[in-house]
């Protein structure tokens, strides 16, 4: 990669030289992107003067755009959108012949939970001035290797966290096409955590970290976490570092309607940590395999790519990125 970042600019990066690239999501946040957007375009094209946008037209067509531009030679990926995007556009660089392409994320979705993992700024300006100015820095990724109803073998990377159980159905509930979203953002995570939680059946499978037993039986979810949060702003793994090589995996055993109740309004300040029906674990491999195929709901960053059991890798340091 030509280093055009060399000399000048902000923080060292010749920005003027640089060719920045961001991937959007038209419809990601709701009705009240419009506004959002056309404040966050104008900030970041100011502090780089050879942007280019590509704005994605259906559902994975992020992966395509993210493998074309890293392909192409752009120097800065500046994703624009929620978790979903983010897992698509990290999807499509780690599948392009240019895994090192430099990300950069900029918040405007429903969950947003991967970019708390960095503490942006919320002032769009200063974002995009704290980007140019950044070091490049890498971080793990996620791996997860499944099979289709055909037996043929699934893999998609990912970002942040895989959840299976209630956070699945939630994911399905919250991503439902054909429903208009008045209410977006975390309080439409918190309304559909709500309705599911009471219409909460426990799910039954075994969990393996590492080739060892850690779980076998009844539980509300698992959640196998790169980063710290996921669902709106649950804080599920405190603990979790990107940059580790490490898997935290959360397990929570919890079965009555009240008593998931009280953990999903735990999980918002991290106070679920120390409950009895809650165990932690780490790795680097973890399995997932179902008691029964038919109810197993799977949520990846936010979306629902994969369907069955699978496996999760931890990739150490696979992913470059300016924050």
């Amino acid at each position: 990669m030509v280093d055009r970042w060399a000399a000048g600019g902000v923080g060292g990066w010749g920005v003027f030289q640089v060719k920045a690239v961001i991937i959007r999501n038209p419809v990601a946040g709701g009705r009240r992107q419009t506004k959002v957007w056309r404040a966050a375009e104008n900030a970041f094209s100011a502090q780089f003067p050879r942007l280019e946008i590509h704005e994605s037209r259906s559902s994975g067509d992020a992966i395509r755009l993210a493998r074309e531009q890293a392909e192409r030679g752009c120097d800065l990926m500046i994703v624009a959108g929620g978790d979903g995007t983010i897992s698509d556009v990290v999807h499509g660089v780690l599948t392009s012949s240019r895994p090192d392409t430099p990300l950069a994320f900029l918040p405007i979705g429903t969950g947003c939970d991967f970019v708390r993992n960095f503490s942006p700024p919320s002032d769009f300006g200063e974002l995009a001035r704290r980007i140019a100015a950044a070091t490049p820095r890498k971080i793990d990724a996620g791996l997860l290797i499944a099979r289709d109803t055909r037996d043929n073998e699934q893999r998609r990377y990912f970002a942040n966290i895989t959840s299976v159980g209630i956070s699945g159905e939630i994911v399905d509930a919250v991503n439902a096409g054909g429903r208009r979203k008045i209410v977006t953002g975390p309080l439409r995570f918190l309304l559909f955590s709500v309705v599911a939680i009471l219409r909460y059946r426990p799910y039954s499978f075994d969990i393996l970290v590492d080739g060892m037993r850690v779980h076998e039986g009844r539980l509300a979810i698992a959640a196998i976490a790169n980063g710290g949060w996921f669902g709106g702003g649950m804080h599920i793994t405190p603990q979790a570092d990107l940059a580790d090589g490490l898997f935290d995996l959360a397990v929570m055993r919890e079965e009555s309607t009240l008593g998931l109740l009280g953990l999903l309004k735990s999980l918002y300040s991290a106070g679920h940590l120390g409950h009895p029906l809650l165990s932690f674990h780490r790795g680097r491999r973890i399995e997932l395999r179902p008691h029964d195929p038919a109810r197993f709901p799977v949520e990846v960053d936010g979306e629902n790519p994969v369907r069955g059991g699978f496996v999760a890798e931890i990739l150490p340091a696979a992913l470059t990125v300016r924050m």
